[in-house]
């Protein structure tokens, strides 16, 4: 495994994990009178779940897309 996509692969998956404790602390808004239905909605059409989604497949993509075994010489 390259430098390069040990990088990628750490990265994306700090965004995973920090986007989803976010997620999560929405939840708490049951506490002030919003249904679930109201929290998902809220959820789904915010800046950290689409942030959650392109961390997932950029996670994907650095796991099972396979890389060269020689880098190209010039």
């Amino acid at each position: 495994m390259s430098v390069t996509r040990f990088f990628v692969f750490v990265c994306s998956y700090c965004v995973i994990v920090v986007t989803l404790a976010n997620l999560l602390f929405y939840l708490n808004y049951s506490a002030l009178g919003y249904n679930y239905r109201q929290i998902l909605i809220f959820i789904l059409q915010s800046t950290d779940f689409m942030m959650l989604v392109g961390a997932i497949i950029l996670l994907l993509l650095t796991v099972y897309v396979p890389s060269p075994s020689r880098p190209p010489s010039f």
